[in-house]
């Protein structure tokens, strides 16, 4: 008897709710309503940002296109009426493109390892070392991080003047590496926390060296970070002006990035060669990241199973 008497009270309970606040269809659609304005908004805010990204990368490619006497007509067409690879043919035969592109490409291959390497380390002794205010340390490092290259830049000089750096790749490398080298550090020190250390503990328990039990078990489980951290060098390096450009006085050593700048004939810009050679530039970093990507998204699927 006490049981129907609870589910008829629960039951009363239930209608007089429904009695209360009875559905309404107008409410319900103007909730849904709202819904769909927030996402029409959100899609064209994403449309409008994916434009503003995509539009001068399209721009370029089309300028570097079209053939030298159309650049300058106005209006400009979004395609080239006449596609040419006129553009490329000037700017490898009559600048100093390749020079320069072989001069980044040296930079960026010296960077990625010197960074990679020196962060995989630091971060690991880091973590696996007990140093006494290691942490306060590791802020301390990122905190470097902060300070504008131009900041850097002029201090570097005067210091790699007199050891003799000035001028030479290996000045560079190293100039450039300690800008990035901060970062990599403290997302190494990050991702080697997320590493159990019982499974090192494990190996040298069976007979590891402790250096086989970092290269065999710590790397391998913190491969996202390592590769986050070559991407980031890369980029560093890759897109790197202000320290080369003071760090490098003559012409011979520039990379891209300072090298484009010289084509320019009596105040005129050649935007024909600036264009195509920027197409050149984006090419190798493209292919580094898009290799990249695929093993940053297995790293993270192990990282995701820890």
């Amino acid at each position: 008897m006490s049981i129907r008497n609870d589910i008829g009270r629960k039951w009363s309970n239930v209608k007089q709710r429904t009695v209360d606040k009875p559905w309404n269809p107008l409410t319900h659609l103007s909730h849904q309503g709202r819904s769909t304005g927030w996402n029409l908004t959100l899609n064209a805010l994403l449309v409008l940002q994916l434009f503003v990204v995509i539009f001068p990368i399209f721009w370029m490619v089309s300028t570097a296109l079209r053939p030298t006497d159309m650049i300058y007509n106005v209006p400009q067409s979004l395609l080239p009426q006449i596609f040419s690879i006129e553009n490329f043919v000037n700017t490898f035969e009559g600048t100093n493109f390749p020079t320069y592109f072989r001069n980044s490409m040296i930079l960026s291959v010296g960077v990625v390892v010197v960074t990679t390497s020196m962060s995989t380390l630091a971060g690991y002794g880091l973590t696996r070392i007990d140093i006494p205010h290691k942490k306060t340390f590791a802020r301390i490092i990122l905190f470097g991080y902060m300070f504008p290259q131009i900041l850097l830049a002029i201090p570097m000089f005067i210091f790699w003047s007199r050891i003799g750096l000035i001028n030479s790749h290996l000045g560079l490398i190293l100039a450039v590496t300690a800008t990035a080298l901060p970062f990599g550090i403290w997302l190494m020190w990050k991702f080697f926390q997320n590493v159990p250390i019982s499974l090192e503990e494990s190996a040298q328990m069976a007979g590891a060296s402790p250096f086989r039990a970092f290269y065999e078990i710590a790397l391998p489980m913190a491969k996202p970070g390592v590769i986050a951290v070559a991407i980031f060098s890369y980029a560093t390096a890759w897109g790197a002006y202000t320290i080369p450009r003071i760090i490098m006085p003559t012409s011979e050593n520039w990379p891209l990035t300072v090298g484009i700048h010289m084509f320019t004939i009596q105040k005129q810009t050649l935007w024909g060669e600036v264009m195509a050679a920027s197409v050149m530039m984006v090419i190798p970093a493209f292919i580094f990241v898009f290799a990249l990507q695929k093993y940053l998204l297995e790293g993270f699927e192990v990282g995701g199973q820890m």
